[in-house]
């Protein structure tokens, strides 16, 4: 006779997301990570599951580089090592050496692989991978020893698991984007978004989920067109304000960060090509220090352009920049490098598509130009005034406050009802 099962005395939440949820690699994984710190945060049986190839390394340790102590993570095709992961399943090794090999050569090194690859120059953007046959056969045994009382799930493109999972089951919808808009919103500039998504696509996709939890206000009335009838949250992302290290002599520096998602390339080269020219006419002693992978679409030795690359600790840019850009022209949803911005107190020159998400105040950190002649006219003009700089950094710190980790956590309960 078997002994009966144990109640377990801690409600069961798993997070199911494609890669590695690592803190300030990117946008869409700094929000994914606030999740995983709540479910830390909270009484849960925490439990991380990743679904999708893209690993970071084909041995790596996935506590250390998420930060995390109590979470239990889960990732199929590896093998555990002790704390370390060695990846085994033979896709994902290919693709965790190219992002480690990326990661450690760094530099002209890394622009050659990426040009090899195709990927500075190719006019489409991957916006996400549907959970194939095998990813779910594969999932499905995991979840039902899991048994979890709470799934949350990382965009539509996982929505697929929900029919996997006991009808006890509450599942909330981490929606990042409403990705019809961003699929519009990259084919007006000639990008091709992969896969594609139409309203009809994601409205059946949406379907299946108790809750919605949308990155912004704006996405939340988008997702409700969509869903009238849904339960839906708008839960920006959070960050809190860092410490801004102390100012050597004042100088001329303008900060970019950006991924090398053809978007954020985009933008960069239309600011590059019509806006900082005309910048440099009037004021040569302008320097723009770009930060993160958009670096490797360029060549070093532009006028005026320092590229960094992937930086750890973007406090030292910060330290030195007057304020920020963001020339993106393309995609939906919100920015969270403004987030990263306005967090070291840097107000930004933006574009509409830029701002979109974020709600419009008197003491706005943001102005937004989507003329070349106006954003020239901006930064020149911030660049010149001093007096109107110290007053945008404080509207930055203030406006961060409204995107504190405890907002982010407060809201989450309400979702859970908790």
């Amino acid at each position: 006779m078997s002994a009966p099962k144990t109640e377990r005395l801690r409600p069961v939440a798993v997070f199911l997301c494609e890669d590695l949820p690592v803190p300030g690699l990117n946008g869409y994984s700094t929000y994914n990570h606030a999740f995983v710190k709540y479910l830390e945060s909270r009484e849960f049986e925490a439990h991380l599951v990743i679904s999708g190839p893209r690993l970071p390394a084909p041995i790596f340790r996935p506590r250390r580089r998420l930060g995390c102590t109590r979470l239990q993570i889960h990732v199929p095709g590896t093998v555990r090592l002790g704390e370390w992961r060695l990846v085994t399943h033979p896709r994902a090794l290919i693709r965790s050496v190219y992002r480690w090999l990326l990661d450690s050569v760094g530099g002209a090194w890394a622009r050659r692989l990426e040009n090899w690859r195709g990927a500075s120059q190719s006019k489409a953007v991957f916006i996400g991978r549907c959970l194939s046959e095998p990813d779910l056969r594969r999932l499905a045994p995991l979840f039902a020893r899991l048994a979890p009382h709470y799934v949350f799930v990382d965009t539509i493109f996982r929505a697929r698991i929900v029919n996997w999972l006991p009808n006890r089951t509450r599942t909330l919808l981490i929606a990042h984007d409403v990705f019809y808009k961003r699929c519009q919103s990259l084919e007006a500039r000639g990008i091709t978004a992969v896969p594609p998504v139409t309203p009809e696509q994601e409205q059946a996709m949406l379907g299946g989920f108790d809750v919605l939890l949308a990155i912004s206000d704006e996405d939340a009335l988008d997702l409700g067109n969509l869903m009238p009838i849904a339960k839906i949250v708008a839960l920006p992302a959070p960050v809190d304000a860092r410490p801004i290290k102390t100012r050597g002599a004042p100088e001329s520096r303008i900060l970019y960060l950006g991924s090398h998602a053809p978007h954020n390339v985009d933008g960069l080269r239309w600011f590059l090509e019509n806006v900082w020219p005309r910048v440099r006419e009037v004021r040569n002693d302008f320097i723009l220090d770009v930060a993160g992978e958009a670096c490797l679409a360029f060549t070093p030795g532009i006028p005026g352009v320092v590229l960094h690359g992937r930086v750890q600790d973007l406090s030292e840019l910060a330290a030195t920049a007057l304020f920020a850009i963001n020339p993106v022209r393309a995609g939906s949803g919100m920015k969270i490098k403004m987030l990263d911005y306005f967090a070291f107190g840097l107000p930004c020159i933006t574009t509409s598509v830029g701002a979109a998400g974020f709600p419009p105040t008197d003491d706005s950190p943001l102005e937004i130009c989507d003329d070349p002649v106006d954003f020239a006219a901006a930064v020149l003009q911030w660049g010149g005034d001093q007096a109107l700089r110290e007053h945008l950094r404080k509207n930055a710190r203030r406006y961060v406050e409204r995107f504190s980790i405890d907002a982010f956590f407060a809201r989450l309960d309400t979702a859970l009802d908790r």
